[in-house]
């Protein structure tokens, strides 16, 4: 797996690829969104992709959609579109009709997975990138690809809903939802446990 870091602004690009080193993965760098989808193109590793929302030419979310459009293969079958931080130094701010915001908010509405205020907390970075890492699929020629960030990040925000409404049935529910989801994976690895010895 490695991890895209684009941004137009030369020093920033540096810092941020130097940080997701140092947190263990393999990363490279673009220095604008034209050089970072002619990346994406060539290179089937690039599974999640850190961009700065302004830049000159291509901004972050004409990256993203023209991402979604591309065709990549493994020896495995095609190969899903990147995942995607966007980096930003605005702030999100109700009616606003400037131009930057507005692109702000297509971000959002267009699934992009996280969007990041810099200057970025490095241990929220760090966390976002080990659950992005967690739906990489890791390949082997007896496992299938499994998308287990989605999901994952599905539960998260229901979670995030049931306590924000406060409503304790909801909760109940879930709760109960999850234990049977839980027993059933328990089943599997137990049928698999058997099956192995």
């Amino acid at each position: 797996m490695k991890i895209l870091v684009v941004d137009d602004v030369g020093y920033t690009c540096h810092f941020h690829t130097r940080l997701i080193e140092q947190f263990g993965y393999s990363a490279c760098s673009a220095n604008s969104g034209y050089e970072a989808l002619n990346m994406l193109k060539n290179d089937n590793d690039i599974s999640i992709v850190i961009t700065d929302l302004m830049m000159r030419g291509m901004d972050g979310v004409d990256l993203f959609m023209e991402s979604q459009n591309l065709e990549r293969f493994t020896d495995e079958g095609t190969q899903d579109p990147p995942q995607f931080i966007l980096m930003t130094a605005l702030r999100m701010q109700k009616n606003s009709k400037d131009k930057d915001i507005l692109r702000l908010k297509l971000a959002e509405e267009l699934g992009i997975s996280k969007i990041m205020f810099k200057p970025l907390d490095q241990e929220e970075l760090k966390q976002t990138l080990h659950e992005m890492a967690m739906g990489v699929p890791q390949i082997s020629s007896a496992d299938k690809a499994v998308d287990l960030y989605t999901p994952t990040q599905s539960v998260k925000d229901a979670v995030k809903g049931i306590i924000d409404s406060r409503n304790p049935g909801a909760a109940e529910q879930f709760m109960e939802c999850l234990s049977q989801e839980v027993a059933s994976l328990k089943e599997f690895l137990t049928a698999l446990e058997t099956v192995e010895s």
